[in-house]
Order: structure tokens, then C-alpha cells, then sequence
């Protein structure tokens, strides 16, 4: 951590908040975004002047807080039935540096929200994504049109097929601990990994992972097989 002095005026900044103030406490001082922390810079946002923006601008620091805040309801909105949210954010956040969260787009421009979609979607997949091509010899993916290395998620198109999986996943694993492998990443615990069993090599630590995820996944997907068909009634039930 470079910028300890940010980190704590942001925390500062978090209480302040009416909304989310105590969950983006926790995930700053967690010391899993430090990486993304350190890349926030002092320029400023222009912002629509409101009672909550009364200067007509956002700091650097609240610009952050601010597209954190949202990545929080954007992320519960999307997975309402995912326990343990705040940790599956952590996980998400801690191996990636997501573009938007240190853009200087104002949240309230509704021109911003294709950009602030899309890369919140690419935020959220990325982690599952990776850890299918870390098991890319193993094809089970390839029936749900996923793709190891052959995705782009520029596209669309792509980034629904993922997320959508995901969030049937989610549907029919409720309460499953398997869940977090949507949102973990296997090079993060790979370097956890090599800290606890300093006695095995790198080839070793990542056939250990390697066979977790796919067992892992089978619990998933075995689930999301039995039960999808459940989720077209609960499309309907939320359209009407």
C-alpha cells in the first residue's frame, strides 16, 4: 500500500455515507482493493449540480467511493440470492483492477450507463472466466457456449452468455458453498496456496486446484441441470 493517507480519508468518507457507508468501510479496510486504491488520482468529476453535489463536482475520492457504492447495489441487484456478498466482492476485486472504478464518468450522466454496464459485467466475470480456462481440458463449459480464449468481451453477446450462466448458477445453488467459485480466481489462491504447502511445487499446487475447481463446478452445474428448468418460471414471475 502506497497511499495509506487515501485509504484512510476514504474510509473517513464511507462513514459519512447514509447508504452502503459500513460495507464500503469493510471492503477498504479489508486491504484487498489496496492495489486499486493506490491508482485513484485527485482529478476531478463534473458533476450535475444537486443538493448532493452541491459544488458541482466529485473529488477524486468520492468519484471512487461513489462508483464502488454502485458496483455494490449493481452486484446485488444481479445476484440477490448469493450469501455473503461483501466477500464475494472482495474476491472479484482483489485480482483485478476494474477499468470503471477509476474512471472520471459521472454516475448520474444516463450517457454513461452502456460503459458502467458493460464493465461491470466484464468485472464480475472475469474471475469465472479465468478459472475456465484454467481448466480449459475440461469441455463441460463448451455446452453452455463458453469458450476458453475464444470469448471477447467487448461483445455483448459473450459477456450475456457468461453472466447469464452465472446467474442461473446462482439461482439453483442457493446457500451452496461451491458458490464461490463463480467469484474466486484461481491465481489468487494459488499464491495463497504456495504459503501454506511451501513443501509442493508450482506443477503440483495447480494440479490440487485444478481438480478442486472441477469438482467444484460439477456441484454447480449439477445443480444448475436439475433446476434450470425452474428458472423460466421465475422469469415469469418477475415480469409480472
Amino acid at each position: 500500500m502506497k497511499n495509506k493517507k487515501r485509504k484512510e480519508d476514504l474510509k473517513q468518507l464511507a462513514l459519512k455515507k447514509s447508504d452502503n457507508g459500513g460495507r464500503l468501510y469493510q471492503l477498504i479496510n479489508s486491504n484487498k482493493i489496496d492495489k486499486i486504491i493506490d491508482l485513484i488520482t485527485d482529478e476531478k468529476t463534473p458533476a450535475i449540480k444537486t443538493t448532493l453535489v452541491e459544488k458541482g463536482y466529485l473529488t477524486g475520492n468520492e468519484q471512487f467511493l461513489d462508483m464502488l457504492n454502485n458496483f455494490l447495489y449493481y452486484f446485488d441487484m444481479n445476484f440477490p440470492t448469493v450469501s455473503h456478498k461483501d466477500l464475494m466482492i472482495q474476491m472479484i476485486l482483489e485480482s483485478q483492477v476494474p477499468e470503471f472504478l477509476l474512471c472520471k464518468k459521472y454516475w448520474g450522466d444516463n450517457d454513461n450507463i452502456p460503459y458502467f454496464t458493460k464493465e461491470m459485467d466484464k468485472t464480475i466475470i472475469n474471475n469465472f472466466y479465468n478459472n475456465v480456462i484454467f481448466t480449459d481440458d475440461y469441455k463441460t463449459f463448451q455446452k453452455y457456449k463458453i469458450f476458453p480464449h475464444k470469448m471477447n468481451f467487448e461483445d455483448k453477446d459473450d459477456r450475456d452468455i457468461v453472466i447469464n450462466l452465472m446467474k442461473g448458477i446462482a439461482w439453483t445453488n442457493i446457500n451452496d458453498y461451491s458458490l464461490v467459485y463463480l467469484f474466486d480466481e484461481f491465481g489468487t489462491r494459488e499464491k495463497e496456496f504456495r504459503k501454506h504447502y511451501k513443501d509442493k511445487g508450482k506443477l503440483e499446487i495447480y494440479k490440487i486446484l485444478m481438480e478442486d475447481y472441477r469438482m467444484h463446478f460439477d456441484i454447480l452445474l449439477s445443480h444448475y441441470e436439475k433446476k434450470k428448468e425452474l428458472l423460466k418460471y421465475l422469469k415469469l414471475a418477475i415480469q409480472n
